[in-house]
């Protein structure tokens, strides 16, 4: 059987033990059409299994049949993953009996699969029988409009289905419409997405007609879809008196700044919205002025996208302004809008005043010296930013110290992205510096920064020392053996860290075997990138061997612990003060606390 090794065959021998093996992950595995046959088999006996995924293994339509046959059997699979396979038409009519009589799978993802349009046309017939498929995902399936029409007629009839990804297809103004009108209709789909086609205005009109009078629809997503101001048009007058719509995605469409303001309008009424996607359009600081004036009065958007949207620094004043007095956005992008050194003042002086935003993208916005040096002031004082990305902004060496320093004294920031910033051996000493000091930050991205053999020893060496660090990302650098030597000798003693990405550097077989030495001591890092160092055979079948015969340990997040605790435990909802709460609360803590899990290892090279 063609498999990674030995991996594919140690799952198939516990499935033929009978192990009590609720998941069965084999994605990637290159199974292949002559080994899936021994796959199939012990998951046809064995009963407890509830979670299949096979993606990505170069099955095809015998594969599917096969797979088919399982579904037929099956008395507890619940979810079954056939993503970036090639089971075509044919598998998908194969897939779609078993649908017809299988009654316990509810999610079923088939991306990718080059079913096309007759294919997804006999899945949507299977759906009209079938009632216990609630999510199913057939993007990147070349289905169009005559598939469109087929769906149509089964979400009338149908009132199982709740997510339905139709995105990256080809499904134009005429499937679009037969889609909306049906929707109409349907009181269970919750999610539709239709990016990546090609509805246009025309489809999107028949979407606003939809949302005027569906009552279910929570998240709609209609990216890439040539729509423009016209399209927005016949959207924006509907989203006031629509009550349900959550999420709305019209991003990387034709939409400027009159579009964008009709829709900034409905945001003023609006009072359900809570994320927002605009990215990609064409809206400009006037666009961004209105959607600004509206964030001021609205109340419940939490998500707000507004990259690539030539805003520039005006736009951000506007959006500035508007955090100020804002206590509801959570998350907002306004990367590659050139909002230059001016703009990045004026959102430096919004953070020194919002309390609410955690998560906030900047990259590719030509800050160059000035602005970063704004940023890095505002976070000295910000006390609720979690999540800052500064990628591409040419910040360079003698910049970065104002945002190592921020980072030292900083007590909310968890992720820090710096890519692309020409921070070299001096930005990365400045940064090891603070590491030493900071408590709070889990991820940091150094990618493309220039960072030598000296850089990558300052870090690791703060490494040792920081246990709060997850994720530490190197790639694209120029470290070689000595800065990989101080990589491994770090990776040794760390135990927090579980994600490492050091591709596409030059280190040598020497220092590539150190790692692989310390990963056998190391039982944290489940990620490992080290592709593009030129790897001899040797290295690469001993992490190989690593990856497939250990485990790395995770410890369960403290707000998890506390969801379990109060979540799970029926004794807890006694009053604060009742002793057998007290006794219990401390118990169940004690043992989440003291818990790890288990997780395979993902090595690259």
């Amino acid at each position: 059987m063609c498999s990674r090794h030995d991996a594919v065959q140690v799952v198939v021998d516990r499935l033929n033990a009978g192990e009590h093996l609720a998941t069965v992950n084999l994605s990637k595995s290159l199974i292949g059409k002559t080994g899936i046959a021994q796959v199939v088999k012990p998951l046809k006996e064995n009963s407890h299994v509830r979670h299949v995924n096979l993606a990505s293994n170069g099955l095809n339509e015998q594969g599917a049949t096969e797979i088919a046959q399982v579904l037929m059997l099956s008395n507890g699979l619940k979810s079954l993953c056939l993503d970036d396979n090639s089971i075509k038409a044919s598998g998908a009519e194969s897939i779609s009996r078993a649908l017809e009589v299988n009654s316990q799978l509810h999610t079923l993802h088939l991306s990718c699969n080059r079913i096309d349009d007759a294919g997804c046309r006999r899945l949507a017939v299977a759906l009209r029988v079938n009632r216990t498929v609630h999510t199913l995902f057939l993007d990147r399936n070349n289905a169009a409009d005559d598939f469109g029409q087929e769906m149509g007629v089964t979400i009338k009839m149908n009132q199982t289905l709740r997510v339905l990804d139709l995105s990256d297809n080809d499904v134009k103004a005429t499937g679009a419409m037969a889609l909306a009108k049906a929707m109409i209709q349907n009181k269970a789909i919750t999610s539709l997405n239709l990016s990546r086609n090609s509805i246009g205005n025309e489809g999107a009109t028949e979407m606003a007609r939809m949302l005027s009078k569906n009552k279910s629809v929570r998240h709609l997503r209609m990216s890439w879809n040539t729509i423009s101001d016209a399209g927005a048009h016949e959207l924006a007058a509907v989203l006031p008196n629509n009550s349900t719509l959550e999420l709305f995605d019209i991003a990387d469409n034709r939409v400027s700044s009159v579009g964008a303001t009709e829709l900034a309008r409905a945001l003023v009424v609006n009072n359900t919205m809570s994320a927002l996607f605009l990215s990609g359009n064409g809206i400009a600081g006037p666009g961004a002025q209105e959607v600004a004036t509206a964030l001021q009065v609205n109340s419940t958007l939490e998500e707000l996208h507004l990259a690539w949207n030539c805003i520039v620094e005006h736009g951000a004043k506007a959006l500035a302004d508007a955090l100020c007095v804002n206590t509801t956005l959570t998350a907002l992008d306004m990367s590659a809008n050139g909002i230059g050194k001016e703009g990045a003042s004026h959102v430096a002086r919004a953070l020194t005043r919002n309390s609410t935003l955690k998560v906030l993208h900047l990259h590719g916005n030509v800050l160059k010296e000035e602005g970063p040096r704004h940023i890095a002031k505002a976070l000295q004082a910000n006390t609720v930013l979690e999540f800052l990305d500064l990628d591409g902004n040419e910040i360079g060496p003698n910049n970065i110290k104002g945002i190592a320093e921020a980072v030292r004294g900083n007590c909310s920031l968890q992720t820090l992205k710096l890519a692309r910033n020409k921070v070299n051996d001096v930005g990365a000493w400045e940064l090891a510096e603070a590491l030493k000091v900071n408590r709070t930050l889990t991820k940091l991205d150094l990618t493309r920064n220039a960072v030598e053999d000296a850089g990558a020893t300052e870090l690791t060496e703060a490494i040792c020392v920081n246990n709060t660090l997850r994720e530490l990302h190197l790639s694209y650098n120029r470290i070689k053996e000595t800065g990989a030597m101080a990589v491994a000798r770090a990776i040794a003693i760390n135990t927090t860290l579980h994600t490492l990405k050091i591709a596409d550097n030059e280190i040598n077989e020497a220092a590539a075997s150190k790692i692989a030495e310390a990963l056998e001591e190391n039982n944290t890092i489940h990620t490992l990138e080290l592709l593009g160092n030129n790897l001899t055979k040797k290295v690469e079948d001993k992490l190989e061997l690593i990856m497939r015969e250990t485990k790395a340990y995770v410890r369960v997040p403290g707000e998890f612990q506390e969801a379990l605790c109060m979540g799970l435990h029926h004794r807890l909802g006694s009053a604060p003060d009742c002793w057998i709460r007290i006794l219990h609360e401390s118990l169940v803590m004690m043992v989440i606390e003291s818990s790890t899990v288990a997780v395979n290892r993902k090595f690259d090279f």
